[in-house]
């Protein structure tokens, strides 16, 4: 008896060592994120697994969100800066257009104005774009930067790199604050994995559960725009969707529910503040994807979607809700961080195919960005045939453009992947493969590309930025700190905007 708790003492003690030791949180049973063991058997809406997500919802000890954007970048170990050549003379401005009075043509609208360099000064990569495949979310940007009442809509599916919508949240914020505020965007009625995290929202749920499409056995295929499907439980169902103090994400004009109509389906009711309840029935004839439209002034408000009780038998598992759309009317840009946690590529492939074209349509994206194959990256030799991975990452790619012709697609490559070897941190060797692969299949398909590897620092960059203070990516060397996202959503802004410029330079061809 005694000889047992020696034991148990002693492994209390190397158990304890994570917590107070720095640089070992990843160690930690029980994270500052995390639920305590078995408290999912008593939650009414157990969530699933978040595939090594933790450490990169932790917050850095040293520099975090209080340095300023300059700062963080001054200390990372970036590449050298692209270099772009003298300046070339600018054109004045065009003067304001006068209004144009009744019954005449309205003139050709002028052309945008030039984005001046020191905006993206310190690009460290631009945007390949062979196709012209940015030139619609380009001309969506002239229209909001001359303040016609549009929106830029970016969407941007990711792995748990981008799972607590850090890099999306930081793209999100500068994009907003040069172009005009257009709204947090979307938001999953409920969360698909245990470490899925939104910023720039308050947004809660309980009683749902959730199918994704990484795990293909959804009913009838169908996970909505973000992958993520929520079934009401029981009666108790309830998602809140509100604003924050700061923007982006403080003000909504428009919210927006995606979901369902089934056969089988009941009500839902959708409350604004403290305002009259809309109840919203989602049965119907045949299984069709919908959306409802909820209007409001232009402010701070809150939106809770609930399940309405049925009379007489149960309404549990009888709501199929994808998610919830937050914007304003414009001018402005809005980012959606479409984050699939622990997903390989070729799981895009596993939406119903005309589900998946209904939504992309229903949610009209200018721009559509492919941030994969971080899982395809550090998987087993077996399980990664690049032969195949070309054929599914074409196959996806070309889903999405049939389903919507006139948006943009971008292929952003993986990060460097790091790994241990004789005590020294070095680059996974089939990162630089995959690289090359995904930059052939974009190229193929015409989507654009952003070689996400080279721009951060390519081969060995996880050593110089687990290296650096503050630490810019987690203990696995796969995954970003806050600051290291929020380095790559500056770094990728920096490129749109180089592109963007080009694109007004070049004369804004039109399609």
């Amino acid at each position: 008896m005694w000889r047992a708790g020696q034991i148990a003492l002693l492994a209390a003690c190397f158990l304890w060592i994570p917590y107070v030791v720095p640089g070992l949180e990843e160690l930690q049973v029980v994270g500052p994120h995390d639920d305590w063991p078995l408290t999912d058997l008593l939650r009414s809406s157990p969530r699933q697994g978040g595939a090594g997500l933790a450490g990169a919802l932790r917050e850095n000890r040293a520099l975090e969100l209080d340095e300023d954007d300059d700062a963080l970048l001054e200390a990372a170990p970036l590449p050298p800066p692209i270099d772009l050549g003298p300046e070339p003379p600018r054109a004045t401005p065009p003067a304001p257009t006068p209004p144009v009075p009744p019954g005449q043509a309205r003139p050709p609208a002028p052309p945008p104005e030039r984005v001046e360099r020191v905006e993206y000064q310190g690009l460290t990569r631009e945007i390949e774009d062979p196709s012209h495949s940015m030139r619609p979310f380009y001309q969506r940007l002239a229209r909001v930067a001359r303040g016609e009442r549009v929106l830029a809509r970016m969407s941007v599916y990711g792995t748990s790199t981008n799972g607590a919508d850090r890099m999306t949240s930081q793209l999100r914020r500068l994009l907003q604050e040069r172009f005009g505020d257009g709204g947090k965007g979307w938001v999953p009625v409920s969360p698909g994995w245990r470490y899925q995290r939104h910023q720039d929202v308050e947004w809660s749920s309980d009683h749902w559960r959730t199918f994704v499409v990484n795990r293909g056995d959804g009913p009838l295929d169908r996970y909505g725009y973000g992958g993520v499907v929520a079934i009401n439980r029981d009666d108790g169902a309830v998602a809140r969707f509100a604003t924050v103090e700061d923007s982006p994400g403080s003000r909504v004009g428009v919210f927006r529910l995606f979901y369902q109509a089934w056969p089988e389906g009941t009500s839902v009711r959708l409350s604004v503040d403290e305002g009259t309840p809309r109840v919203l029935s989602t049965q119907a004839d045949t299984v069709e994807d919908r959306v409802e439209t909820i209007e409001v002034p232009d402010g701070a408000h809150e939106l809770t979607v609930s399940a309405v009780p049925a009379e007489g038998e149960g309404s549990e598992e009888t709501l199929r809700l994808y998610g919830v759309t937050m914007e304003r009317r414009g001018p402005g840009v809005v980012v959606d961080g479409l984050a699939l946690i622990g997903a390989f590529t070729r799981v895009l492939r596993l939406f119903d195919r005309a589900h998946l074209a209904s939504q992309v349509q229903l949610r009209d994206p200018d721009l559509v960005v492919f941030w994969m194959g971080a899982n395809d990256a550090v998987s087993s030799s077996v399980a990664f045939v690049p032969e195949r991975y070309t054929e599914h990452y074409r196959g996806i790619l070309r889903r999405y453009r049939e389903a919507n012709p006139e948006m943009g697609c971008l292929v952003m490559s993986v990060l460097d992947k790091g790994e241990r070897v004789n005590g020294r941190i070095v680059t996974r060797p089939r990162v630089p493969r995959l690289v090359q692969t995904q930059r052939e299949v974009a190229t193929a398909e015409g989507c654009a590309f952003f070689d996400t590897y080279e721009a951060m620092g390519g081969e060995g960059t996880m050593a110089r930025w687990y290296a650096n203070h503050p630490r810019l990516v987690t203990d696995d060397l796969g995954h970003l700190t806050a600051s290291g996202s929020r380095i790559m959503g500056t770094l990728l802004y920096r490129a749109l905007l180089k592109g963007y410029d080009d694109w007004i330079a070049a004369g804004a061809p039109s399609p």
